[in-house]
């Protein structure tokens, strides 16, 4: 089921969130609207996802994740197909209003809590399986999409990405996950329906971790290369770093993936956040040549795929697994709006000042607070929770 659930999150990560910025361009040739407006969609998008994402929770912690992703498989190929016909920018957006909420239902979230739900203590190494292989979905979709699009219109690769959902992923959210999670005891299910997340003394801590990882993975994600323009760096180099992020994050899930439990949740966590303000310094600090950049995308990649492992691990550690589906969608709020909003607002914050050293320390100042937060969850975990 796992490795199953593995190859469907590389069809919906692939296809539904990396796969969006090859159709802007064509989009605007076609359609004769501004990249900003095109780009909202997506903004938009997220927003939605962070939206509903707590009401996706608590659907999966009473009744299981098989019906949210199917029905999350074949909404993504309905409006997939729908996209593949509009012509007009609220149509777009209205498009993405739904694509929104599918987000919410098909990716890591309701994946996440399955495995929990269905393996109980042996929960992280299927999450850690599920980050392995889910992590390759930039690494196979950016180039199918691009090659797709080399041969047809944006039309066209659209609708044939619709048609991964309904030939790859629907068969698997539909077949593969048990059709209804595990009955616990009374108690604990009763337990689960009246947990409230954010009452509990780790859930800030983790809130702040993540929504900062998120805010520094969109600040690498859509200004790394402009950045890198800006300093005169050459293409190739360019095109080394960005290669290396990939993998350099499966050498971490491996790593983790190995080691299994003798890599306490502390110790990684302890690790991957402090990594993460090293990159961010290495970056801002260091030569904008070979070594120098290699090394911040090795400590940038390394940090960003344990942390992939830890969003799915630590929240079942330091909060609990009653109610885990809730706690997932609940500091996926936080996560989504920092994605949703980051690139627009780090964007600004280089465009108004005309240097980009304000935006990188931002970034690194997030990084830091996320290393806070990670911290101050580790002190109250579940064993200090509310009643």
């Amino acid at each position: 089921m796992v490795w199953l659930l593995a190859i469907a999150q590389i069809v919906s990560w692939g296809s539904l969130y990396y796969s969006f910025s090859f159709f802007v361009l064509p989009m605007q040739a076609s359609l004769g609207y501004g990249l900003p407006l095109l780009n909202g969609a997506l903004t938009v998008g997220l927003l939605v996802t962070g939206a509903i994402a707590p009401a996706v929770g608590a659907y999966v912690d009473r009744h299981g994740a098989r019906a949210v992703m199917t029905a999350g498989s074949i909404a993504a190929a309905l409006l997939l197909l729908a996209w593949s016909t509009l012509e007009s920018a609220p149509a777009f957006y209205l498009v993405w209003l739904g694509l929104g909420a599918t987000l919410a239902a098909v990716l890591y979230e309701p994946a996440m809590a399955t495995v929990t739900q269905h393996f109980g203590t042996e929960a992280r190494r299927g999450i850690t399986a599920l980050t392995l292989v889910a992590g390759f979905a930039s690494t196979v979709f950016m180039p199918l999409t691009q090659t797709l699009l080399a041969h047809f219109d944006w039309r066209t690769t659209l609708r044939l990405l619709a048609l991964c959902h309904l030939a790859i992923a629907l068969p698997i959210h539909a077949t593969c996950i048990p059709r209804r999670p595990p009955q616990p005891p009374r108690e604990t299910t009763s337990a689960a329906d009246t947990f409230r997340p954010h009452r509990h003394p780790a859930f800030a801590g983790l809130a702040v971790w993540l929504t900062a990882n998120s805010v520094v993975f969109a600040t690498v994600t859509f200004e790394f290369v402009p950045l890198m323009k800006s300093r005169g760096v050459a293409p190739e180099l360019v095109m080394i770093a960005v290669a290396l992020f990939g993998p350099s994050q499966v050498f971490g899930r491996i790593v983790m993936l190995a080691g299994g439990a003798r890599i306490t949740t502390r110790s990684a966590g302890t690790l991957t956040t402090l990594l993460m303000p090293a990159a961010m310094l290495i970056l801002i600090l260091g030569p904008a040549q070979t070594a120098g950049l290699c090394l911040f995308a090795f400590c940038y990649g390394l940090a960003n795929g344990i942390t992939t492992i830890l969003r799915g691990v630590a929240p079942a550690e330091l909060v609990g697994t009653a109610g885990y589906a809730r706690t997932m969608g609940a500091l996926a709020v936080p996560a989504m709006v920092a994605i949703a909003l980051s690139p627009l607002a780090m964007a600004s914050i280089w465009r108004l000042g005309g240097d980009s050293a304000p935006m990188l320390w931002t970034a690194f100042a997030w990084s830091v607070a996320g290393a806070l937060g990670f911290q101050h969850a580790l002190r109250h975990d579940k064993a200090r929770g509310v009643d």
